[in-house]
């Protein structure tokens, strides 16, 4: 290892590995230096060596791969492959991590917040972000382009309209996932059977399907009491195990894999478009199951349980609107009975 001051007041290191020589310029200091080449020489003997043109989307990928694979949660690296996801489907993932800017990277999030929540913004944010920081002390990029990014969620709220899918063509959906075949498919019929959320989906596993009892547990670690049973018919059981067997099979026990939200969601547009019907997203399911059991006459408090709320009063506020709806249709009834005493 060799270090040397090249302009009187910056160092570089120097050494040779394998046959292939490695420099980089810019310390402040000897020590600096010193220290920034030992650490790449230490990466080139554990095998982590990055191309000089590599993309955001290339190291982005490699990063999550190395270094949160396999000290995250299933659940948590879910989240980490939707932003894969995402930096692939936008030109930024396309850029030299080397020539990547501000600018690019405030367009990215631009982009992104036009139709996600602070929330996803956030968390997306400070994923590359800190993969950012590693390629910096890894001496890839010079500076982090995520530095001082400003964003604000312009998607609207949605308006009560496109929270729900209509009564018929929810049952046209559910019975068009019964011809498809493919993992995304069974997710929303899963979520259609079930009124769970699309984590409770996707975090299933085996072990989780109690074929004789004709029931799913849930968990989506939403609040107390979102882990549940929640029972479906022996007809949608048949199909839910028939489509799970097809599936490949995960060391973990899990079904679905690292299938992700995101592309969920985009098998749903696809289905939606196919039938004629409204655009949804996979949430919209969730909201619809409610609505179709009162529909059917199903109580609020069976529903509140079904759906794993914290109580009955979470489910009576989100779902007003509705209630108003079955209180007209109830008021009719009660004054009818009332009447013919």
């Amino acid at each position: 290892m060799q270090t040397r001051c090249y302009d009187g007041k910056k160092w570089q290191y120097e050494f040779k590995y394998e046959g292939k020589r490695y420099r980089k310029k810019g310390f402040r200091t000897k020590r600096e230096a010193n220290s920034a080449g030992l650490d790449k020489l230490n990466e080139l003997r554990q095998g982590i060596e990055y191309e000089p043109n590599l993309t955001l989307y290339d190291y982005f990928k490699t990063w999550c791969e190395t270094f949160k694979k396999s000290t995250v949660t299933h659940k948590t690296y879910k989240s980490y492959i939707s932003a894969i996801e995402h930096i692939n489907n936008h030109p930024i993932g396309k850029k030299k991590l080397k020539d990547l800017s501000r600018y690019h990277y405030q367009d990215f999030i631009n982009e992104f917040s036009k139709t996600h929540s602070k929330e996803s913004i956030r968390k997306i944010n400070g994923y590359i972000r800190t993969s950012l920081d590693d390629a910096v002390y890894e001496g890839l990029i010079a500076k982090n382009p995520t530095f001082k990014v400003s964003y604000r969620a312009s998607n609207p709220n949605k308006s009560e309209d496109s929270k729900f899918i209509n009564l018929k063509d929810y049952e046209i959906l559910k019975q068009h996932l019964i011809t498809k075949d493919n993992a995304s498919a069974l997710v929303l019929f899963i979520m259609i059977c079930t009124g769970c959320r699309i984590s409770g989906a996707l975090n299933l596993k085996r072990e989780y399907i109690n074929q004789v009892k004709s029931e799913i547990y849930i968990d989506e670690h939403k609040t107390d009491s979102s882990p549940r049973y929640v029972s479906v018919s022996q007809k949608d059981m048949n199909h839910i195990i028939k489509s799970i067997d097809q599936l490949p099979r995960t060391m973990d026990g899990s079904i679905f894999g690292e299938l992700t939200n995101n592309a969920v969601n985009k098998r749903l547009k696809v289905y939606c478009n196919n039938l004629g019907i409204k655009e949804i997203t996979s949430h919209a399911l969730r909201h619809t199951h409610c609505s179709y059991l009162l529909a059917k006459g199903i109580s609020i408090y069976y529903i509140s349980k079904r759906l794993g709320h914290k109580n009955i009063s979470v489910t009576t506020e989100v779902y007003s609107h509705l209630l108003e709806e079955t209180y007209k249709e109830e008021n009719e009834k009660a004054t009818q009975i009332i009447s013919a005493m």
